[in-house]
């Protein structure tokens, strides 16, 4: 929905190594916000959401790092990747998913502190009591939030 050519371009650009490694292949297999949704295409849409709203912010004077915000907007919920925490009860794993995303991605993606607080924060205020303190890591959360929002949406209308 919120995605172009060149949007979609810059996101691989950004994020090849994160789109082509087992790990995102893995999130493709685990369901998020509906049975006919899944990681991987929720964190594309994010990171999609995520550049959008960094290039809208940046033409209006912030200075906002465009890597950071897709990097971490592909990672935010990788932590749901691990058995332990997708098998766990819903309200553990709000809180569990950023903890282990984190792991993964500093282990697994080389991710920088920028990223790393994206990822740890993006629960706020729902499973998070501490807000992210970049301003990269706000535009994660509100783009996280954004893309649920449009993905519980668009089950109501099917329901409807």
């Amino acid at each position: 929905m919120y995605m172009d050519e060149a949007l979609e371009k810059d996101i691989m650009d950004f994020g090849t190594d994160i789109i082509a490694s087992e790990r995102f292949a893995k999130a493709i297999d685990v369901p998020h916000h509906s049975k006919d949704g899944n990681i991987a295409a929720h964190s594309l849409e994010t990171a999609g959401i995520a550049l959008r709203l960094t290039r809208w912010l940046n033409r209006h004077g912030a200075s906002i790092d465009e890597v950071t915000t897709v990097r971490a907007g592909l990672l935010h919920d990788i932590g749901m990747t691990e058995d332990e925490v997708f098998l766990s009860p819903s309200r553990e794993k709000g809180h569990t998913h950023p903890l282990e995303g984190a792991r993964i991605a500093r282990e697994e993606f080389g991710a920088d502190d920028a990223q790393l607080d994206a990822i740890l924060h993006h629960m706020w205020p729902v499973c998070c009591l501490t807000p992210p303190h970049t301003s990269e890591g706000w535009v994660v959360t509100a783009a996280d939030k954004l893309c649920s929002l449009n993905e519980v949406r668009s089950k109501i209308r099917q329901l409807l």
